[in-house]
This record gives C-alpha cells, sequence and structure tokens, in this order.
C-alpha cells in the first residue's frame, strides 16, 4: 500500500512511514489538544509537495475565525487558502439531511478539487447523538468506499472518546488518542495511536507540544528501533580536563564514548569537575554544556574565576551551553533535544549539568531507568564522551524516590564526592572516591581534591 508521510516530527516515526492513501483515520481527544492544528499542519505541508486538501468543518464556526489563528503557525500560507487548501461548512447538509447529505457533499467536493487528502473536523457532536448506530456504521463505510475509489486518505477529528464512531462499531483504518494529561501543576500532552492498520507502529504513549512551528512529537526514546546493539567504547582515551584526575586515571583520562556519573551534594565540586572537562573542548572535538540549574552566564563565570578556560572555548566556538528542561517539557522532549543538538553540532564532549532536570518530569518515575540507559546507547553510539552530575538530594526531590542503585549501573565511569559538610571538611579540601571505571583502573580508591585559586592553572588539584 502507498504511503501518505506527513512530514510532522516524530510522527512518521511512530507510525512507520506515515498514513496510508485511501485510510480512514479518527483524532479524538479534548478541545484544545491540537487535533485541528495538526490537520492543517499536514495540509499545508501537502501543499508545498503540491498535494490538494479538502477541509470540511461541521461546526458553526466560521473557517476564518480558524485562519485567525492559524496565522499564528510558521507552516501557514495565505497563498495556499482555496488554491491547494480549499475549506467547506458541511454544517448546514448535516442539520437539514443528516449523514447521507454530508455524503453528498463530499463526494461533489472532492471531484471538484481533486483532493489527496480529506479532513472532517467536528462530526462527532452531540448532533449525533441521536442518530443509531447503524446510519454511523453505513455513513463510515461510505466514506470508506468514497475516499479508496478517489485514492485519497481521511482525517476525521472529533472531541468525542469513541461514542458515536467507536473501535468496535467500525472499520477505520486507525484511532489516535489525544490527551492532555495533568499533574498536580504540571501538564503534559500524549498521543496513543490505538488502532492503525497495514503496519507496525511503536506502540504506547508518545509526548508532544504545540508551538508556532505546530505539532512535535517525541516517540518514546527506549521505543526506537535499536541499529547498533553491540556497540563498543572507543580505543582512544579522552582527558577529564583535570590532571589531578588523569594521573589517577594513570595518565589516560576516560575511554571515548563512555559515560560517567560524578555524584555529590551541593558544592562538593560536580559542577567544577564538569566545568573542566567540557573547557577542553576543541573545535575537532566540540563540546556542549546542558545545564539545569545554571545560568550559560554563571557558568562561563564561574569557568573563568576558576581559571578553566570555559569563556575562551565558548569564544572560540569550540564549546556550547544551552539550558536543558522548560516549563512542561516532557522527558523524551528533552531527551529528542539532547540528541538533536549532539548531531546538529557534531558534539563529542557532553556535559549534563544536574540528572535532576531530566528527573522533574511525569515520566521519570516510571521510565527514567530504562530512558536513560538507552540515552547512554544512543550517545555512545554517536562517539560522544558524556558526563552527567548527579545531586542525590535534588534527584530524590525531582523524581519522587532517592538515586536507585541500578541508574548508576548504565554509567562506565562513577565518581563520587565525599557527602562531609562544609564545616567538617578543610577550607576548600573535597574528597573523590572513584567507585567504577570501565576499560582501564585507577591508581587509587580516593584522592583528596583542592579547589585552587586561578594562578595556580587548575581548579582541581591533588
Amino acid at each position: 500500500m502507498k504511503r501518505l508521510p506527513t512530514l510532522v516530527e516524530g510522527l512518521d516515526e511512530i507510525l512507520n512511514g506515515g498514513l496510508f492513501e485511501g485510510g480512514v483515520y479518527i483524532f479524538e481527544g479534548p478541545p484544545g489538544v491540537g487535533k485541528t492544528t495538526l490537520a492543517n499542519q499536514i495540509a499545508y505541508t501537502l501543499a508545498r509537495r503540491e498535494s490538494r486538501t479538502l477541509y470540511v468543518t461541521m461546526l458553526a464556526e466560521s473557517h476564518s475565525r480558524m485562519l485567525q489563528h492559524m496565522e499564528q503557525q510558521i507552516f501557514f500560507d495565505q497563498q495556499e487558502v482555496s488554491a491547494t487548501v480549499f475549506y467547506v461548512s458541511g454544517y448546514r447538509e448535516l442539520e437539514l439531511g443528516g449523514l447521507k447529505a454530508v455524503v453528498r457533499l463530499l463526494r461533489g467536493e472532492l471531484v471538484r478539487h481533486r483532493a489527496s487528502l480529506l479532513v472532517i473536523d467536528g462530526l462527532v457532536v452531540g448532533s449525533l447523538g441521536s442518530m443509531t448506530n447503524d446510519a454511523v456504521r453505513q455513513f463510515v463505510h461510505e466514506l470508506q468506499s468514497l475516499v479508496s475509489a478517489m485514492s485519497c486518505t481521511c482525517l476525521v477529528l472529533t472531541s468525542g472518546h469513541g461514542n458515536a464512531l467507536s473501535a468496535e462499531q467500525t472499520m477505520v483504518d486507525g484511532i489516535f488518542a489525544f490527551e492532555d494529561h495533568g499533574f498536580h501543576w504540571r501538564a503534559e500532552r500524549r498521543l496513543q495511536v490505538r488502532k492503525f492498520r497495514g503496519s507496525q507502529i511503536i506502540r504506547g504513549q508518545h509526548t508532544f507540544c504545540i508551538s508556532t512551528q505546530g505539532l512535535q512529537f517525541f516517540p518514546r526514546l527506549e521505543s526506537l528501533p535499536l541499529g547498533d546493539g553491540n556497540v563498543k567504547l572507543g580505543s582512544s582515551m579522552l582527558s577529564t580536563g583535570l590532571r589531578a584526575i588523569d594521573d589517577v586515571l594513570h595518565g589516560n583520562g576516560l575511554s571515548c564514548g563512555s559515560a560517567s556519573a560524578v555524584i555529590g551534594h551541593t558544592g562538593t565540586g560536580k559542577t567544577t569537575f564538569a566545568l573542566a572537562f567540557a573547557a577542553a573542548s576543541t573545535a575537532d572535538a566540540p563540546g556542549l554544556i546542558l545545564s539545569s540549574m545554571e545560568f550559560s552566564g554563571d557558568l562561563r563565570r564561574l569557568g573563568t574565576r576558576l581559571g578553566l578556560g570555559t569563556e575562551e572555548a565558548v569564544v572560540s566556538g569550540a564549546l556550547v551551553i544551552k539550558n536543558l528542561g522548560q516549563e512542561d517539557e516532557s522527558m523524551d522532549e528533552m531527551g529528542h533535544k539532547l540528541l538533536r543538538l549532539v548531531d546538529e553540532l557534531k558534539i563529542r564532549r557532553l556535559v549534563v549539568d544536574g540528572l535532576a532536570g531530566l528527573a522533574d518530569t511525569l515520566a521519570f518515575p516510571e521510565r527514567g531507568y530504562r530512558f536513560l540507559g538507552r540515552l547512554l546507547v544512543e550517545l555512545r553510539r554517536r562517539g560522544v564522551t558524556s558526563l552527567f552530575t548527579v545531586d542525590p538530594h535534588a534527584l530524590a526531590v525531582a523524581a519522587g524516590t532517592p538515586l536507585a542503585d541500578g541508574v548508576t549501573g548504565w554509567f562506565d565511569n562513577v565518581f563520587t564526592f565525599a557527602p562531609a559538610a562544609a564545616c567538617d571538611r578543610q577550607v576548600d579540601q573535597r574528597l573523590l572516591t572513584i567507585a567504577k571505571v570501565r576499560g582501564g583502573a585507577a591508581s587509587q580508591a580516593s584522592v583528596n581534591i583542592f579547589v585552587s585559586r586561578p594562578d595556580a592553572g587548575q581548579a582541581l588539584t591533588p
């Protein structure tokens, strides 16, 4: 069967290639969840490929009102209105003649406009409540015959939840359930493809967001096809950026492609370690810092104060600093964003300063372990050497549960700063324990670290 790619970011990936030509698909969900925006987004994306869309509204709301909302979207093109995207009202036909009159309208307009996509927006409303199941089934049967004969794909947008057009009563090719899931003060938009004929899909729930670019979908990271399940560490070594640490690792540093966790409470030196690692980035091996707690300017000032060369690396373009996690960003949205930046910037050194930024999401308590494991595999596949800082207290608050022992098992290297309170340790002294080093060994299990002055040339010294 011939596919109709939607070219909507992430959606074709979930559907393993897109919709099918001649199929009838139901988009169901509460008002405001993005169904109309998505249908228009697909329509105007098809318009750029010179494919026509017939958009039939079954509500009393005027088309001009809908277009006013669409004008804020980047995908919208006013020149395509009535040229490749045709808006028709079926409200009067439904009121006066019922579903049979709607079918006659659709048949005539499809022939007239030679559309490749048919959108029926607002069909399942209270006005269908009095219609018999037989009438609804007959309508869907005729609709399927019509779009199949004309090689047209049909989207039926409904605010219902399987009342009149339920999976049991119809022969539709797919049912897409949209929801705006609320949890305390947060909200997360989700999609689940409950039915899809003709192809395997990525099952389960996937998050999405709505912006001026339209809808963007984020397939669950751990559910994506795994290209190479046996990804090995690189044979070369990479400096930590700190001679004190490299010396303990026999002067070699970390294996390329490895993932390191630096664990410690606030003020123990995690971010300093991370900044030194990132500051060693070069034009040939660019670096990226994603921070969930600190702003870019603050990190640059901290690096300068400690003499780490962070500012020089940023100015030269070897290092990029961005924030991770915004209001209501889902875990998968952040994961896909991270991997996209890695690919676009050809990153080789990555710092995620604050694992709690990923944990402060609705899905982390349930899926965080699997998600993190897959994320690290994807980074290794790309040849990225990564370093994650972990504050156990912050992570426990964000995830609602303490740091699980198994989480550190995903990392190749684990460094732990002693949890001693500042009043109990010498000024500027830290005790770093090297709990795990994959592909190598440490000359000693722990080392005393001192935060030195900038003129000493190192932020951390043994």
